[in-house]
């Protein structure tokens, strides 16, 4: 009998649980910082390359030729190699960024519209550690601007 009650004392007794489940819970928010830092990596890089999209499509949009501008009786026409041109002067920009590869635009110009497509390689910090996972993620940001008919408010 005595030799059945220290089974169970032993069985019972809970002092080297610390022990055990401190390293894992370590490990878990370890692995969960890690995920929510890819996370925002991957959030910024598609916000910042909407912006670029945005910010080229604008400055074709905002580029009229002088001649339509200025003719009464021409209708409005958009300089079609301005926003190319800004688009390659923003994607080198956007280049040197660290978390950035291969960013590219193009720029299609209508009568007053013009739509920026620019795609991007955005690389997570720590996905390359992850098994199975990308290091680097393409992404693709469309965005349009139509220039203003007749006189401003």
């Amino acid at each position: 009998m005595s030799g059945d009650r220290s089974w169970q004392q032993w069985l019972r007794d809970e002092g080297g649980n610390t022990l055990v489940l401190f390293p894992a819970a370590i490990l878990i928010l370890l692995g969960l910082g890690a995920l929510a830092l890819d996370s925002a990596t991957i959030y910024l890089g598609q916000r910042r390359l909407a912006d670029l999209a945005a910010a080229t499509a604008n400055d074709a949009a905002g580029g009229l030729q002088l001649d339509s501008f200025y003719d009464e009786d021409a209708d409005p026409v958009l300089e079609r190699d301005l926003g190319a041109q800004r688009a390659q002067v923003i994607g080198a920009q956007m280049g040197e960024d660290r978390s950035f590869e291969a960013v590219e635009c193009t720029v299609v110009v209508d009568v007053l519209e013009a739509i920026a497509d620019c795609t991007a390689q955005v690389r997570p910090i720590l996905a390359p550690f992850w098994l199975g996972s990308n290091d680097r993620l393409t992404m693709r940001a469309v965005e349009t601007a139509r220039a203003a008919e007749g006189p401003l408010p």
